[in-house]
């Protein structure tokens, strides 16, 4: 039987409070790459100004960095699940460098497949709306497959489809509603940050529109275990809990 939203919601968040401290070396690489991010437009307005260097010149600097920076937050990403799946497993965690290391050859696997989906999402979408979301789900697990099942081919997509065929709505509303719930507290905690930093600095409209940017990446990326997680208890009930198609016996 698959796990229920209210336990895959309780699960979620126990696991994110019990490994937040073990997810802490990777959250801050998480944090060092929006804040950089956040920063490069500044940087890139200071260059134009100052400076002799052509806008060409700072704009591919700039995009050449956001695609680095990019790549590294993929890749943290891919070691947190990994690391996921051995905590649910109960098996020694990797230091942090292997995390990386190990994790490697998974990233071009990732952005190839994860490009393929997007691509088959858009033309269902074209095509009619519910082709889109049918194909979004099927091939929601293919990243969390390549990462435990070492699937790094097409074969993802279709061991992805399996576990979702027969079940669509109940793998949907697992996949859905546990991350509408997490999203509306994010929403809420950087609201009541924001609006504390407001009270007590006073700042001018600008700055509470740069205030609002820095204080929900910072947000966001502290609680992605807490998604990730959700998806990997999922996964692994989906996995033990495979449908089976039972046809009424004929006598």
């Amino acid at each position: 039987m698959l796990i229920t939203i209210s336990e895959l919601l309780t699960q979620s968040w126990d696991n994110y409070l019990k490994t937040l401290r073990r997810f802490a070396p990777f959250l801050g690489v998480l944090l060092a790459v929006f804040i950089v991010r956040y920063f490069l437009g500044f940087t890139g307005l200071y260059l134009n100004a100052y400076t002799k260097l052509s806008t060409l010149s700072v704009d591919l600097a700039i995009m050449l960095i956001i695609v680095a920076l990019s790549f590294l937050g993929v890749w943290t990403s891919l070691a947190i699940i990994k690391s996921t799946e051995l905590i649910k497993k109960n098996l020694p965690l990797m230091t942090f460098k292997e995390s990386y290391i190990k994790t490697t050859h998974y990233i071009i696997p990732t952005i190839l497949l994860s490009l393929l989906i997007a691509l088959i999402v858009m033309v269902g979408s074209v095509l009619f709306l519910i082709p889109g979301i049918i194909f979004a789900i099927w091939y929601y697990f293919v990243n969390y497959i390549i990462i435990f099942e070492d699937q790094t081919n097409l074969t993802a997509l279709k061991t992805s489809k399996q576990l979702i065929v027969g079940r669509w709505f109940s793998m949907a509303f697992r996949i859905v509603i546990p991350k509408i719930i997490f999203l509306i507290g994010v929403i809420v905690l950087s609201a009541v940050i924001q609006n504390i930093i407001i009270k007590i600095f006073d700042p001018s409209n600008i700055k509470i529109e740069l205030i609002a940017q820095l204080v929900s990446g910072i947000i966001t990326a502290v609680t992605l275990p807490l998604f990730l997680w959700s998806d990997a208890i999922l996964y692994f009930s989906a996995k033990e809990n495979k449908f089976t198609n039972t046809l009424p016996i004929s006598k």
